[in-house]
């Protein structure tokens, strides 16, 4: 993949598309990199942004929690039964879209970089690195290898993927030079602050087995004072825009024609009419586990947004998640506070610590019971109460597949799917293998 133009956004203005003609990404607004300068770096991010959702995150953004226990429906049968085809068109769209998000990303920082007296610029490249680096993690943990690129490659080069421990460092190192950069939160969440990355950080950190430093941020995080657990209020975090000090960061999009139809509530409304004959958001065919959904106590403030009913692509009710608001301007969930909590009672419990503290904040928050210590026979135990909990707080958020593969569970769901264990990860669609032959496919596809 190289970098030859980068598409700049205008916040009157949709643009699709940058990055590469080895991806045949097809820009219809492009600035070549010699034009880049200090006015209009901003508009540079935001083309990141664009690059990233394409006014259509919600097509791929669902697909990991698609492969998992929390989500089950129609139209994904692939990604539900952990076998994907190397030609479905939305796996084309998860492996590209990231690029082109790291195009306009790489644009910024080696412009940031070639200006680093202008601290001006650091929020503006602060937030370039925590996009690169979020959408190499969407990458990663869709794909495992993939290649780096950093910006200025030879248009002809056709890049082998790099090792996982290389995305991996390099992911690392641009969450650390973001929280470096940024400014604390300041009440934007559609703005990146050095918060956000230090908890992308610590999610990071928690995944690859690193509990003291993923403890170590996540205490950062919730003693900066900037963010509070609303009970109550939990409705509101997905709004677009928010004003809730629960969300830390969130990237919004514009939907086609002004329609309230679009976003995550596209992806899990259950459809239909309400009584007043208005549209609701959703196929109906996309719903979340039973089983899950009935572990919510009743005074759990979370329960009330689930509606039980048949919907418009299935003869049985089941339960559909409505915690996406309807919205012109969708917004989509990067990290919220409550998950500090839940990375810090984790990070503890793995090593070999009971201690309910801040578990209990998050619940008390939510109108669930709290536990004691002496609740738990063991740390174990006390793990697979948390796992329940993210599984709670996080439902339609992409993080269940992360969370199987930490918990141990994704070898046995893929067992019982009669799947092979390369399948944790998703297949490296067929356009990229036969655009570049030197990339290849994973392992079990």
């Amino acid at each position: 993949m190289t970098t030859r133009n980068i598409l700049l956004s205008f916040s009157a203005m949709i643009a699709f598309s940058a990055c590469s003609n080895k991806l045949d990404v097809r820009p219809d607004n492009l600035v070549a990199p010699s034009q880049v300068n200090s006015q209009n770096l901003p508009l540079v991010l935001n083309g990141a942004k664009l690059g990233l959702t394409n006014n259509s995150f919600y097509g791929y953004f669902c697909l990991s929690d698609y492969m998992s226990d929390d989500v089950q429906g129609l139209s994904l049968a692939g990604y539900e039964s952990c076998n994907i085809p190397i030609n479905d068109n939305t796996l084309t769209f998860a492996y590209r879209y990231p690029y082109q998000c790291i195009a306009n990303a790489n644009a910024v920082i080696s412009y940031g970089e070639a200006h680093a007296s202008e601290t001006a610029l650091n929020a503006t490249v602060g937030e370039a690195r925590l996009l690169r680096a979020f959408a190499y993690t969407i990458l990663h943990e869709q794909f495992g290898k993939v290649a780096i690129m950093k910006g200025g490659e030879d248009p002809l080069t056709l890049p082998e993927r790099n090792s996982e421990a290389d995305v991996k460092a390099f992911i690392t190192a641009d969450l650390k030079k973001a929280a470096d950069l940024l400014p604390d939160h300041t009440g934007q969440t559609l703005k990146a602050s050095k918060q956000a990355a230090q908890l992308l950080l610590a999610r990071f950190y928690l995944n690859e087995g690193k509990n003291t430093e993923a403890l170590n941020l996540a205490e950062t995080v919730i003693a900066s004072g900037k963010f509070a657990l609303q009970p109550d209020k939990y409705g509101d975090i997905f709004k677009y825009n928010t004003a809730s000090k629960e969300m830390i960061y969130a990237i919004a999009e514009t939907s086609s024609g002004n329609s309230l139809n679009y976003g995550l509530p596209n992806v899990y409304g259950p459809g239909g009419k309400n009584p007043d004959g208005t549209s609701i958001a959703g196929g109906g065919s996309t719903w979340i586990d039973s089983t899950m959904v009935k572990t919510y106590e009743d005074t759990d403030t979370r329960k009330a947004y689930y509606v039980k009913k048949t919907g418009s692509s299935i003869t049985i009710e089941v339960y559909f998640l409505t915690k996406f608001p309807m919205e012109v301007t969708p917004a989509y969930p990067i990290c919220r506070f409550s998950e500090a909590y839940l990375i810090a009672a984790e990070a503890k419990a793995r090593t070999g610590v009971v201690d309910v503290a801040r578990f209990n904040e998050l619940r008390g928050k939510r109108g669930a019971s709290l536990k004691t210590n002496a609740d738990f026979a063991d740390a174990q135990a006390f793990l697979d109460e948390i796992e329940m909990e993210r599984r709670r707080e996080f439902v339609g958020e992409r993080q269940r597949w992360n969370d199987m593969r930490r918990f141990a569970k994704t070898k046995p769901w893929l067992a019982g799917l009669r799947q092979p264990e390369g399948h944790v990860l998703m297949p490296v669609p067929e356009r990229i293998l036969t655009l570049n032959p030197n990339v290849k496919q994973n392992a079990d596809y």
